[in-house]
């Protein structure tokens, strides 16, 4: 019972009711933590760990990458701690769908959704308009269950993946209702490999492709200019996830500075591939093109860079039948002398190649932000090979190879055994890695 106020004249003091009245503890919503012939008080779920969770989620959606690279560290979103293997528990959790399973690839993955390239025919014998074929794309989402396993990553699939869905069944007239066909995920397949950075928020980590083969880095000589910085940290970043990488350069017929030719001297030194291409002003392929081209052949691609250095026109002059997707080209803006954004999601395409080949490329939006997420400070000299080569000879054996004394690697920089611009690269990329 609530206090009540007390009929003597000599004092205001409200006088306070009894602790216990029938059994029931005293406050508000007593009775619905007791149930009969129990003494044990039923705990009540207040929602507000749920409802900061969908509130997380909805924010952090509406940000794209550039936005949330621009917040605060301490407005930046937080992503908890599940290891990657459990994702495939997740499946097992919660009622049996009803729908027809099947088996398909991720081609893209949106903000909610993703869409998915199924792999066979539909085996239902429901109406036309509720069966798909085998190349059809359908709207893609992730089951509540799954959902509840926070695994640090941004998102559960990526291009590439090759996953199991279920469809589930359509109620009412199918012939006179037209409804969007869509599936929900049910499993991710264990990946052979996987191309990710840390996500711009610094919180989780980003699956930019799924099951690739190789890593195309596509820099331009100008309008953006030419950014060293960036391709080693792709570099890095492709190295930390096993996979190799190769370097275009387009816009050659803008002319290629001289500081940043014999730096490309030295990434061929190095052992990666160096492709001088200028897909908007040969009429006829060059002979690095077809090279380029012919890389790509029975392999999965993927293709990153800065906006505006030419991706989407690269990939449309590799396969000309994509004529008809959705592959636009942005110009470079006149103020900032940065491209802006024509590719707004990861995107998986099948490359018919001149030479009757086949291939795959998954093409990603310009990034600004690029921070490995497979290596940490004191691994990063491994994944540059003229540093690695000093390793062990410094006074320290703890050197970070930035400003100690009798480091081998900052005199192999002055004797111009290293080049200062890459081991300018090092030190920028270490800063951003954790201990």
């Amino acid at each position: 019972m609530a206090g009540r106020r007390s009929h003597s004249e000599k004092s205001n003091r409200r006088e306070q009711g009894d602790k216990q009245v029938r059994g029931f503890a005293r406050g508000h919503g007593a009775h619905h933590r007791h149930q009969a012939g129990k003494e044990a008080p039923r705990n009540i779920g207040t929602g507000k760990d749920r409802t900061h969770e969908v509130r997380r989620q909805r924010e952090f959606g509406r940000l794209d990458d550039d936005q949330i690279g621009d917040l605060a560290t301490g407005q930046k979103h937080s992503l908890g701690g599940r290891s990657v293997e459990e994702l495939n528990d997740a499946a097992g959790f919660g009622a049996e769908l009803d729908g027809e399973k099947a088996a398909g690839t991720v081609v893209e993955v949106r903000k909610g959704n993703f869409l998915t390239l199924m792999k066979a025919d539909s085996a239902s014998d429901s109406s036309n308009a509720f069966r798909w074929k085998k190349g059809d794309i359908i709207r893609t989402v992730v089951r509540g269950t799954m959902q509840q396993f926070d695994s640090g990553l941004s998102s559960l699939v990526a291009a590439g993946d090759e996953i199991q869905v279920v469809v589930p069944p359509m109620a009412g007239e199918k012939a006179l209702i037209k409804v969007e066909l869509h599936g929900m995920l049910t499993r991710v397949a264990p990946r052979k490999s996987q191309f990710r950075r840390m996500h711009p928020s610094g919180r989780s980590i980003q699956t930019i492709a799924a099951n690739v083969d190789q890593v195309v880095i596509v820099a331009s000589t100008a309008q953006p200019d030419f950014r060293p910085g960036f391709v080693d940290r792709v570099l890095v970043c492709a190295g930390a996830c096993g996979l190799p990488a190769l370097l275009v350069v387009n816009k050659m017929d803008l002319g290629l500075k001289e500081d940043d030719e014999e730096l490309l001297e030295v990434y061929e030194g190095l052992g990666v591939p160096v492709f001088r291409v200028s897909v908007e002003t040969t009429n006829e392929p060059s002979g690095d093109f077809e090279k380029f081209r012919k890389a790509l052949a029975g392999k999965r691609t993927t293709l990153t860079g800065h906006s505006g250095v030419g991706k989407s026109s690269l990939l449309r002059a590799l396969s000309p039948d994509l004529a008809h997707a959705i592959v636009r080209t942005g110009d470079v803006s006149s103020q900032t002398q940065k491209g802006t954004h024509t590719t707004t999601h990861a995107r998986l395409f099948r490359l018919e190649l001149a030479s009757g080949e086949v291939g795959e490329l998954i093409d990603t939006p310009g990034v600004r932000e690029f921070t490995p997420a497979d290596t940490d400070r004191q691994n990063l000299w491994g994944w540059f090979p003229e540093i690695a080569k000093y390793q062990g000879q410094c006074s320290y054996s703890d050197c970070t190879h930035v400003n100690e004394k009798g480091c081998a690697v900052l005199a192999a920089v002055v004797a111009g055994d290293i080049h200062p611009r890459r081991h300018h690269s090092y030190t920028r990329i270490l800063d951003t890695l954790p201990m």
